[in-house]
């Protein structure tokens, strides 16, 4: 910004814009600080305004207690503006990370239609693959696997292939609590895998068999490989012993 455009309306917008932001992310000012920035922003009414007060859910200030009261005083103030929140939503869930507060707040103001365009961004931003933090990942299978819409399956069973061993498994605990039979295949076709190498994860799909009571037939003789010690095919499927 250059000194002419200091002195102007937009100029200053822009630099209290940049302050107040720099005040909500830093975890170590003072609490009535930061509520007065976010207080500003609210006003400011802007998309940019309201991507930097949910940027608030990124920080972890020094005391516990009032990094919570403040999120949920944010996360109270942000679904309070409804569909004018929406814009400001769906780019802070493609730019960031660490998206649970963001979410609740997606369930919460968003229809079915809305809601989609903000997990497609995020899908797009964080697909199965080499990512050094997983929690993103994590945040949005937990969300996904509450959502009853067909395509959930496909969506979440791509993740069996990412190379973080916890996102694969939180990929079949997902796959798992929703039950349909279309989970069969993608978990078998895991439990199988030449590189799967997580014991836990193979145990996890084995018990979810048996819970389910999903049948093995056409696969018995391939998932025999890998069954272990702690189950048994028996009658066409799998059972503890």
């Amino acid at each position: 910004m250059g000194f002419k455009d200091f002195f102007s309306s937009a100029g200053r917008g822009k630099a209290r814009l940049a302050r107040n932001t720099k005040t909500v992310i830093n975890g170590f000012a003072q609490s009535a600080d930061r509520y007065a920035a976010m207080e500003q922003l609210l006003e400011d009414g802007s998309k940019e305004a309201h991507t930097a007060v949910l940027r608030r859910f990124t920080v972890t200030s020094s005391k516990t207690i009032e990094d919570e009261e403040e999120k949920g005083w944010v996360y109270r103030r942000t679904i309070a503006l409804e569909k004018g929140i929406l814009p400001a939503l769906k780019q802070f869930c493609a730019t960031q990370s660490n998206l649970a507060w963001a979410l609740r707040i997606v369930e919460d103001v968003a229809n079915e239609t809305e809601e989609w365009a903000i997990l497609d961004a995020i899908l797009a931003a964080h697909p199965p693959g080499y990512e050094r933090d997983s929690q993103t990942k994590l945040q949005v299978l937990t969300h996904l696997q509450e959502i009853d819409d067909e395509k959930v399956v496909g969506i979440v069973s791509g993740y069996l292939d990412d190379e973080d061993e916890t996102v694969r498994f939180h990929a079949v605990e997902a796959l798992l609590d929703i039950g349909d039979e279309h989970c069969q295949r993608p978990l078998l076709d895991r439990f199988v895998h030449e590189k799967e190498d997580s014991l836990r994860l193979r145990n996890r799909v084995l018990d979810g068999m048996v819970d389910h009571g999903w049948s093995v037939k056409g696969r018995r003789e391939e998932i025999a490989k890998h069954i272990g010690k702690a189950h048994a095919i028996k009658k066409g499927r799998i059972v503890r012993r």
